[in-house]
């Protein structure tokens, strides 16, 4: 891939990351506080698993940023915070599974990666607060996570071959 083809197409992967989060924080959804969907992990997962770990961690960064703008410094941190472990878990999950016949699902993926945005959205809020008592709240981070991560992780498996057979018919 040349170099301007793969810059056009982390921007709009990343572009996509920055709307999916936007959108998803304007729908009203009765969830608990502080629980998303997560549908921006979906291109974090699509960047780590076809374009690579630092593209994935930059992405992630890069997204924090645009929490930072929209939001403000509270959310930034936590959304940093869990951008960042969630991409390490799931990479550690990859390359894991790269080593095993059998490899990983999506699912199993996705799940790992919202937990651990979760608990490192927790570690921030921990931080910011100088509370421990936001530790009370793992058991529904947790929950969230792996319901989250389920959700996504179907999604992504839903969308993938859609956009691999996409992929090979403009390359052919």
């Amino acid at each position: 891939m040349s170099k301007s083809r793969y810059i056009a197409k982390f921007g709009i992967l990343l572009a996509l990351a920055c709307t999916l989060q936007f959108l998803e924080g304007m729908i009203p959804l009765p969830l608990p506080l502080g629980v998303k969907a997560g549908f921006s992990s979906m291109v974090i997962m699509y960047l780590l698993l076809y374009m690579g770990f630092a593209d994935a961690m930059t992405a992630a960064v890069l997204k924090s940023g645009f929490v930072f703008i929209t939001r403000g410094p509270s959310a930034f941190c936590m959304s940093v915070c869990g951008g960042i472990l969630s991409v390490l878990a799931m990479a550690l999950i990859v390359k894991l599974s790269r080593r095993s016949e059998k490899g990983m699902g999506l699912i199993p993926l996705s799940v790992t990666g919202g937990i651990f945005h979760n608990l490192g959205q927790l570690a921030a809020a921990a931080v910011i607060s100088g509370s421990l008592w936001t530790a009370s709240y793992i058991p529904v981070l947790v929950i969230a996570g792996i319901i989250s991560g389920i959700v996504t992780g179907t999604i992504l498996g839903l969308i993938l071959p859609k956009t691999e057979k996409s992929a090979h018919e403009r390359s052919v």
